[in-house]
């Protein structure tokens, strides 16, 4: 018998190192994607931005703003490639959880 570990996708902050790879996933899948600049205010204004990695891989990402009890998930997205397998539904949750910190 032999076992094989799948990779897990590993949940980190987003940094300014992650931009370019964030932006290469919302310019493929919006028709309106938020710019370079936006993501960047997001982390210097100190919301919670986290990516999501699938070996290696960015595939996923959110922007959540929260502060006086209340949170606003302003963008949650998932590469092309890696939706319809349940990554979105794993990242609302987390956010959520992000939110009640």
């Amino acid at each position: 018998m032999s076992a094989v570990l799948k990779d897990l996708p590993q949940l980190t902050a987003m940094s300014e190192r992650d931009l370019g790879e964030v932006m290469t996933i919302e310019n493929a899948i919006y028709t309106h994607p938020w710019t370079r600049g936006n993501f960047a205010d997001s982390l210097r204004a100190g919301y919670e931005c986290r990516v999501l990695r699938l070996g290696g891989e960015l595939i996923g990402y959110f922007v959540l703003m929260a502060g006086a009890g209340e949170a606003h998930l302003l963008n949650l997205s998932v590469s092309a490639a890696h939706q319809r397998r349940g990554h979105g539904s794993m990242l609302l949750p987390v956010a959520a959880a992000v939110a009640r910190k």
